[in-house]
């Protein structure tokens, strides 16, 4: 039986896979402004393209746990949008050796109550989009990062009661600026949520971000495919790279492998050998960045890790953390410039990316995407939820 939604309108039609149109491609062709494609129980290719002409359309699945598009390892992405106002609800996806939702400049986006599995880069991937919603989704197993919201200058996005499990990285966002990354679970991973900032992208730097109420739990402690230039963060919690006027507020993090909160600067540009030998230009030095009344604890290294070569008003207050690198990081107030860091925290994190990554996977021997556990059923969009 279907599941009826609020959010249908009766000026605007709903496009049913199979009973209308035979696939998902000719359903998106057949689409207007406005429609919705309403995908029944079954197993469907991925693979499709939502063009810009096409914006302002839903697609969404009778059932999460029961739609499933399965990429068989051959084709690359699940869905691409280009196009403003689409929206992706209640539907599965796997075995894409790339992404398995892909916004590429498409604004006013919105994921919400989608399951994913084994994928060989992003679970959720969002670039030059602005103020989009990412909600209620499961990722596992993503090589790169599980979810991606990165070089967009006000991004205005929001990611909220997600779960990130068993992927190199939870979040990564360069150059994502004003993203809200709330109330969420992040298992597992290699790192947990990693805002960061290179000249490779646009928009830099990686500035505003909202980081409150997650749990981040025992990063880097599982085995987790690998495939991001980004490797040589793997075993932090929270990581601040590179970024500006970041807030990162009452957390919880807890059994980290190296770091459980750590700001560091970040080379200028990720650069890998034959282009250059060395990395140009000065790094990013992060600046203003507040870690305040989080709990951190079981880090393997510290709870809270500050290295050498950040910028001015970096502030560590009222956590709950007892290793600390430096030892007087943390301070009753957030006046004055920053403190000095640690050597060994710098040492660790601010080496040459190509040579961090190297060393991370060569000391990990990381399985392939496809060899990641089938994760558990999630519930379905609530049947009176506004799509």
């Amino acid at each position: 039986m279907s599941v009826a939604f609020a959010c249908d309108d009766a000026s605007h039609s709903t496009i049913r896979v199979p009973q209308d149109v035979a696939t998902l491609r000719q359903a998106i062709a057949r689409a207007k402004a406005g429609d919705t494609i309403l995908l029944d129980r079954g197993t469907y290719p991925g693979g499709e393209v939502v063009p810009r002409a096409k914006h302002d359309i839903t697609i969404r699945g009778v059932d999460r746990n029961a739609v499933v598009l399965d990429g068989e390892d051959a084709r690359t992405n699940g869905i691409v949008v280009h196009a403003d106002g689409v929206s992706i609800f209640n539907l599965s996806a796997h075995n894409f050796p790339s992404d398995a939702f892909r916004w590429d400049g498409g604004d006013h986006f919105r994921a919400s109550y989608l399951t994913i599995w084994n994928v060989g880069k992003y679970g959720i991937y969002v670039e030059d989009g602005e103020q989009g919603t990412v909600d209620h989704d499961f990722v596992s197993g993503a090589a790169d990062a599980a979810y991606y919201v990165g070089e967009c200058e006000r991004c205005g996005a929001t990611i909220s009661h997600v779960v990130a499990a068993l992927s190199a990285v939870g979040y990564s966002g360069t150059n994502a600026s004003e993203v809200v990354i709330r109330d969420s679970m992040w298992d597992r991973n290699g790192a947990g949520i990693l805002p960061n900032t290179y000249g490779n992208e646009a928009h830099a730097p990686q500035q505003h971000a909202t980081i409150v109420r997650n749990t981040v739990t025992r990063s880097g402690r599982a085995r987790v495919p690998i495939s991001t230039p980004l490797a040589g963060f793997i075993g932090i919690g929270i990581a601040v790279a590179g970024g500006h006027e970041n807030h990162v507020r009452r957390n919880r993090v807890t059994a980290s492998e190296r770091y459980g909160i750590a700001v560091f600067p970040t080379a200028r540009r990720i650069v890998f050998r034959p282009r250059a030998v060395r990395d140009p230009g000065p790094p990013w030095r992060p600046r203003g960045n507040l870690v305040a009344r989080n709990t951190v604890a079981g880090s393997g290294r510290a709870d809270l890790a500050l290295a050498n070569g950040v910028g001015a008003g970096n502030c560590f207050r009222a956590n709950a953390a007892s290793r600390r690198l430096p030892p007087n990081v943390q301070r009753a107030r957030c006046a004055g410039a920053s403190p000095a860091g640690d050597a060994g925290v710098t040492a660790a994190l601010t080496g040459s990316v190509q040579k961090m990554m190297e060393a991370t996977l060569d000391r990990r021997q990381p399985p392939p995407y496809t060899a990641m556990p089938v994760p558990p059923a999630q519930p379905n969009m609530p049947a009176g939820a506004r799509g």
